[in-house]
């Protein structure tokens, strides 16, 4: 019900929006798709704002991580610092929707590029809010959410993984 809510093929319940985080950076790296998994040493970039959930289930899985700053008026990235921070080496970005602000995703596509670069989006602040008609956390290969008591839809503790990839999905 939650995919089919927020326009996504499937969903995974967790009991937190902390575990969401760690499955789907652990799912990255126990994908048997090539363009998408994640090893120890990878790169990614992160938001110089967000919350440790955020930050630690990358550290946990050995990414390094890229801290670039945000703009203060959308609190999300810098898009000018995050297109100076993409670089060979990048491997994966996160995305972090903040307090309900939804990144520019057509800045941030054209970013990437043709680059093979991951996307996770952290939405756990931003349930229901949408970019051009289309739900946050739907944007990138993984996207997070939380239902703790202080957010948007509060159930006092769960979330959950949305992906449009099915194998992900069963990882």
């Amino acid at each position: 019900q939650c995919a089919e809510a927020f326009g996504a093929r499937h969903a995974v319940m967790v009991n937190s929006g902390s575990s969401a985080n760690l499955l789907m950076t652990a799912a990255l790296f126990y994908t048997r798709n090539d363009a998408l998994r994640l090893k120890p040493g990878d790169e990614i970039i992160v938001p110089a704002v967000s919350w440790s959930t955020t930050y630690f289930p990358l550290a946990q899985h050995g990414l390094l991580q890229t801290f670039v700053d945000i703009d203060r008026e959308t609190l999300n990235y810098d898009l000018e610092a995050l297109a100076a921070a993409v670089s060979d080496r990048t491997r994966a970005i996160m995305l972090v929707n903040l307090l309900g602000n939804p990144n520019d995703f057509d800045a941030v596509r054209s970013i990437v590029g043709t680059r093979n670069i991951v996307i996770l989006e952290d939405n756990c602040e931003s349930m229901g809010a949408t970019y051009k008609g289309r739900h946050t956390g739907t944007f990138g290969h993984v996207g997070s959410f939380s239902s703790y008591f202080s957010h948007h839809i509060p159930t006092m503790e769960g979330g959950f993984v949305l992906t449009d990839d099915e194998e992900l999905f069963h990882v």
